[in-house]
């Protein structure tokens, strides 16, 4: 907290893993509230892991993709900094019960617009979950985690879990993945909202 109170103003911890923690946070030099992620453990796989994904996120500009502002190391801290969403997950979501058709067709448009734009940057997302599926407080889809892209799959360290319910059978086989799987993973998710 020290570390990071100079540009930022630390509201509420989330998220706290052995690694990584996610903060609703105030950047003090923005003046706006922002998701700040930040990496505790320098010198380790899952560092190199989330420096990849924000590169990941950063390449992408997209308003159903979560936007990365920025990113940064302070006293072996790695951090980004990341629009905030007021809303709830799809997990959350579908906890009060399956979700109308109408919400999850609206749903499944932005997640599809999403890949599109992911796709057509040479990024395929392969695991999307409903806890990293937020719903703002307008309905809109946004995806917030491409820890499992193809862009990444090399920094994934061997013991991390990937969510297979979720994901295409040739990705949990191994694959690389390609556009269809994505398809797949979009149509899992439209079943679990259903």
């Amino acid at each position: 907290v020290r570390a990071l109170e100079p540009g930022f103003r630390l509201d509420q911890l989330v998220v706290l893993s052995r690694e990584r923690a996610l903060y609703r946070a105030w950047d003090r030099t923005l003046k706006r509230p922002v998701a700040l992620r930040v990496h505790l453990v320098p010198n380790s796989a899952g560092r190199a892991w989330f420096l990849r994904e924000t590169e990941t996120l950063a390449a992408l500009d997209h308003p159903t993709i979560r936007h990365v502002y920025a990113a940064g190391e302070v006293r072996n801290i790695a951090y980004r900094t990341a629009n905030w969403i007021d809303g709830e997950s799809l997990t959350e979501a579908v906890r009060r019960g399956p979700r109308p058709i109408p919400l999850a067709m609206s749903l499944m448009r932005d997640l599809l617009s999403a890949l599109e734009h992911a796709h057509a940057r040479g990024i395929i997302m392969r695991r999307i979950i409903p806890d990293a599926l937020m719903i703002d407080i307008s309905g809109r889809g946004v995806v917030t985690d491409l820890r499992y892209a193809n862009w990444c799959v090399s920094y994934v360290p061997p013991d991390a879990a990937e969510g297979a319910p979720f994901m295409a059978p040739e990705i949990r086989a191994g694959a690389g993945g390609e556009p269809a799987a994505d398809v797949y993973t979009a149509a899992a998710i439209l079943y679990y909202a259903l």
